[in-house]
């Protein structure tokens, strides 16, 4: 579902060098904005290794397992500074929510059977991102950028932690007038290990948080 926005993105990019003989050229000044976006996010499977008391068990606990979630939303607000030279910097909070799908468990005593579960995924996220833009005398405009900074992350069985958080983006703006813009972007996230409290004597290893989004953003420059 993911790959449909980037068609979309390509042509958007296109359209900006192409068009850019139609626009009007202004001198670029810097200024402060906000940014407001609603997405749609990804977290596709999630492996997981479980290490456990086998004194505690009578039977041996599975030896791990692997998640399957379903397309999540994501929430961002941010507050960041335009340069004339096109550099972009911005504090940006940002919230995504995943629905678990199915979990298959593996080794120990597991079949490998895979059971629907009701359960979610949840992550506060706060960074600290950049942005360079391809400025062109087109109202469309390129950009990458990323970002580095904490994330706060609840299971399925409301088991929270936190770490550190690095992240990409690419997309393209289109720029509305009257210091209205809006960007279209894909944004890949990944966190360091997560270590969740356990519920029946289980310690999580190497569990990450990792996510693809698409975000629609409305930018108004001050």
């Amino acid at each position: 579902m993911k790959y449909r926005f980037l068609p979309l993105m390509a042509g958007l990019t296109v359209l900006s060098i192409a068009g850019g003989v139609n626009a009007q050229d202004a001198p670029a000044q810097d200024g402060s904005y906000i940014r407001l976006g609603v997405g749609a996010t990804f977290l596709g499977e999630r492996e997981r290794e479980f290490a456990y008391n086998g004194a505690v068990f009578a039977v041996t606990p599975p030896d791990g397992d692997v998640t399957d979630y379903g397309a999540g939303k994501t929430f961002a607000a941010a507050l960041g500074f335009d340069y004339a030279d096109g550099i972009r910097t911005e504090l940006e909070y940002r919230y995504a929510s995943s629905p678990e799908d199915t979990l298959t468990q593996v080794g120990g005593f597991s079949d490998g059977s895979v059971s629907e579960v009701d359960g979610e995924m949840k992550a506060h996220l706060l960074m600290t991102n950049f942005f360079f833009d391809f400025a062109n005398s087109s109202p469309l405009t390129p950009f990458v950028g990323g970002g580095v900074g904490g994330a706060f992350v609840a299971n399925q069985f409301d088991e929270r932690d936190a770490a550190l958080a690095l992240q990409g983006r690419a997309g393209v703006s289109l720029e509305m007038g009257t210091g209205f813009s809006a960007d279209f972007e894909y944004i890949y996230l990944r966190t360091n290990e997560l270590e969740f409290s356990d519920r029946i004597d289980f310690v999580v290893a190497d569990d990450r948080y990792q996510a693809s989004s698409v975000m629609v953003s409305l930018r108004r420059r001050f």
